[in-house]
């Protein structure tokens, strides 16, 4: 006789093909001994051929695909029945299975290297806004009492060091400047300035907000390079490739831009080479206008000192190796980053040398993005480019290629008031 095996998370049942329960076993902690007395069940009920539609079962029993049972074989009512359970019990059972299968699930996720990498690297982004706004705030604050010391120390945490250190500007003698670790020179010119100082004067009092403000971001700037000390090591760990391909904190704002590293390594490098750039992006497509170049990864030196003509292969062809490295990384491999990057430098050489002069008719420095819209462009000078598309002009007037816009062949800085006769 031929029957089937089949499972759930509350027992294993040997059904013939329409379905009926032959012997039945619940699931216990010894799962093995328990398929082998149900098995000898069977055979002592006269099945000789026991098959199953369960990968995990073919051990078991001979595997066969889903479409060559007739029926359906699996039966809540008829399963728990056979178990002398009810069937609120049996899918109570089943409830509970999926549930804890799905917080593991969660838990794993959660637990992955690359979350964690995605999630520090935000928090650097963040602190660098942060920090960014709490450091102009303090140099506007103390550039009342000490204004020329911000056109010396441009770095914000050097600034902020020497404001909570030093304090008020009397204290800013060469030798107190010199002890912060401050060149010579520096420290000469520091000092003279506070002693020619034009701001105003301020109180202990006065100054204590400042001091306890400024000592509170720069402790931000400590943490803030120990997190991205910890985001190199890290990153190290889970993507070297994608580390020696472009950085660690580069690698890890590409990981956070996709998602994860699997994300990351199952995108196209076309993806790649726009990640980060989704606005411009999106915004270009329904405007018709021209698509970004690059997203993130503008950020790599070679990319961002290029001339604006060789950017866009430039990006191209370090897409290309970034998606290279960040699927080694994923599905397992050596480093290789190092041969990838001298690939990758050796293009950038080839598209210098290949492409030294921008094309034929484009401008070598980079248009304004405030520019012409539209089509065409009017002729002649008014104060703004021109609307094209098909609106009046308010101030002078003069034909684009569709319509009337701002300042086509208006006289003078705005162009003449009215519009011209159609």
């Amino acid at each position: 006789m031929e029957a089937y095996l089949a499972s759930t998370v509350y027992g294993v049942f040997v059904v013939d093909k329409d379905g009926k329960v032959l012997a039945a076993a619940r699931r216990a902690g010894d799962e093995d001994a328990a398929l082998t007395q149900l098995l000898d069940r069977a055979r002592s009920m006269g099945v000789d051929r026991l098959l199953t539609t369960e990968p995990e079962m073919s051990k078991y029993a001979e595997l066969v695909q889903p479409e060559s049972v007739g029926g359906s074989i699996y039966s809540d009512e008829a399963f728990s029945e056979s178990l002398g359970m009810s069937l609120a019990e049996a899918r109570e059972a089943v409830r509970k299975q999926a549930l804890g299968s799905t917080r593991k699930g969660v838990a794993e996720q959660s637990g992955r290297k690359d979350k964690i990498v995605a999630q520090a690297v935000n928090a650097v982004d963040e602190f660098d806004k942060t920090l960014n706004i709490f450091a102009s705030r303090i140099r506007e604050w103390y550039g009342l009492h000490f204004p020329e010391l911000g056109e010396v120390l441009e770095d914000n945490a050097s600034y902020l060091r020497a404001v909570s250190t030093l304090g008020l500007r009397a204290n800013f003698t060469e030798e107190a400047v010199r002890g912060l670790d401050f060149p010579a020179e520096t420290s000469a010119r520091i000092a003279q300035m506070a002693s020619d100082s034009i701001g105003g004067e301020l109180s202990e009092e006065d100054f204590e907000p400042i001091r306890v403000m400024s000592q509170a971001v720069y402790q931000l700037y400590s943490l803030r390079n120990r997190l991205t000390g910890y985001i190199e090591n890290l990153m190290n760990e889970v993507a070297p490739n994608l580390t020696g391909m472009a950085g660690a904190v580069l690698g890890a704002r590409l990981i956070a831009s996709a998602g994860d590293l699997e994300r990351l390594a199952k995108f196209p490098s076309s993806t790649v080479q726009v990640l980060g750039a989704e606005k411009a992006l999106f915004r270009a497509i329904r405007r018709g206008a021209k698509p970004p170049k690059h997203g993130v990864i503008f950020q790599d030196p070679l990319i961002h000192s290029a001339p604006r003509w060789q950017r866009g292969k430039i990006a191209r062809s370090y897409a290309g190796k970034l998606s290279i490295a960040a699927r080694v990384d994923f599905y397992g491999g050596e480093d290789i980053s190092k041969s990838l990057r001298a690939q990758f430098e050796a293009r950038v050489n080839e598209i210098k040398s290949s492409f030294p002069n921008p094309p034929r008719g484009e401008p070598r420095e980079e248009p304004h993005p405030g520019g012409s819209f539209g089509g065409g462009g009017g002729g002649g000078g008014g104060r703004r480019g021109g609307w094209g598309g098909r609106h009046r002009g308010r101030r002078g007037s003069g034909h684009a290629s569709e319509g009337r816009g701002w300042s086509g062949q208006g006289s003078g800085r705005r162009g003449r008031r009215g519009f011209r006769d159609q």
